[in-house]
């Protein structure tokens, strides 16, 4: 029996990469590499976490079995169990405009009230545990009271909201309906963990939220080498973090409001742990279809050290983008639940700490893993 029922809001690439990781593991096919914290979380092994459900509005795979259309990701293989896994109508609100393929999403013909009911309905119906987004990247929007957000969501203003705020309501709106709490986890650069409205949702709710947007590559990099030049007290003078790719994520971004969502979560992490300004540039800077889900990333950072010399740091490589970011969430999902059944509501500081890019005053990612072990273990 399953510990961890987990619908997607959004089933990409990142959706498709844990349902295929999981069920392989489960087989005996893989073990729990990329996977931090392995089987160490209390309550629930990786093997007892079932993908229940999708919400999408790509029309090749609304009302469709995962297995239907998991080979559009070359790189994974079908499963037994995919036939299982269904995907429903979602919510566009804009989150999939300029994208290369046709939606239909349940705000085509509802209003939010409606679609609101509709999606509620479904998180119950299928008795999910946790709910993770990761649609495409939104341009950031934010709002300033629980009850503006409920104006909008009555007053019918699509032009206010975005997918991955909706979909945070959503879950938190089921769980005090249902009378149990669920864990939801924002996997994009939106305003949804950093905004006071969601964590108030979320605790009126009894519920746990995660996020925001995943660090799983570059700039978990970025924070941890800064957090090394901090200790040895050289000066960072200025720094430049490109990557390009050729996912959808990638494809997305090339709408410069939704890239620069991306830019403020990647470059937060050298200010607050350096604890000054420098000039920096670090953000996607282009789709090249050809690259595919691995992703080619370029970092380049001078610095001052002793008696006034200079040095300077180059990084280049190609890193896969999709794989690393499931391989966390199987860790984040897991957490949330144990905050959960630990009686803790709202944000939780230490989880985003390690696993997100956008959580408020940043850390490096070595001290956010101590103080995550030490809270694992904290009974």
């Amino acid at each position: 029996m399953a510990r961890l029922k987990i619908g997607f809001f959004g089933f990409g690439y990142v959706a498709a990469t844990l349902t295929c990781g999981i069920e392989r593991v489960k087989a005996g096919e893989i073990d729990l590499t990329g996977v931090p914290l392995e089987n160490r979380i209390p309550g629930c092994n990786v093997e007892e976490i079932e993908v229940v459900c999708g919400f999408d509005v790509d029309k090749k795979k609304i009302g469709k079995d995962v297995s239907s259309f998991i080979s559009m990701y070359p790189e994974l293989k079908t499963m037994d169990s995919f036939d299982k896994i269904k995907i429903h109508q979602g919510v566009n609100l804009n989150s999939a405009e300029g994208m290369p393929f046709k939606t239909e999403s349940i705000d085509d013909n509802h209003t939010l009230y409606e679609c609101a009911k509709i999606i509620v309905e479904r998180i119950i119906e299928e008795d999910l545990d946790c709910t993770i987004t990761v649609t495409a990247t939104e341009e950031i929007y934010d709002v300033d009271s629980v009850s503006a957000l409920e104006a909008i969501i009555k007053e019918d203003r699509k032009d206010k909201i975005t997918a991955s705020m909706f979909y945070a309501y959503c879950a938190f709106l089921a769980a005090k309906k249902r009378e149990r709490g669920i864990v939801h986890i924002n996997g994009i650069p939106s305003k949804i963990a950093n905004s006071p409205v969601f964590s108030e949702l979320s605790e009126k709710s009894g519920s746990v939220l995660i996020g925001d947007d995943i660090s799983s590559g570059q700039s978990r990099l970025l924070s941890d080498l800064m957090e090394h030049y901090k200790e040895i007290n050289r000066t960072i003078l200025s720094a430049v973090g490109a990557n390009w790719g050729g996912n959808m994520d990638f494809y997305r971004l090339q709408d410069e409001k939704r890239n620069e969502s991306k830019k403020i979560t990647k470059t937060g992490c050298a200010k607050d742990i350096l604890g000054y300004d420098m000039p920096s540039d670090i953000k996607p800077h282009a789709y090249l279809q050809n690259l595919g889900d691995k992703k080619a990333i370029f970092m380049h950072f001078p610095m001052k050290l002793f008696n006034g010399a200079e040095d300077e740091i180059y990084i280049c490589g190609r890193i896969n983008d999709s794989p690393a970011a499931a391989g966390m969430l199987i860790d984040m999902g897991r957490l949330g639940a144990l905050a959960v059944s630990r009686g803790e509501s709202g944000v939780n500081a230490t989880i985003n700490s390690f696993y997100c890019k956008w959580f408020g005053k940043q850390h490096s990612k070595i001290l956010a893993y101590q103080k995550l072990i030490g809270w694992v273990k904290d009974n």
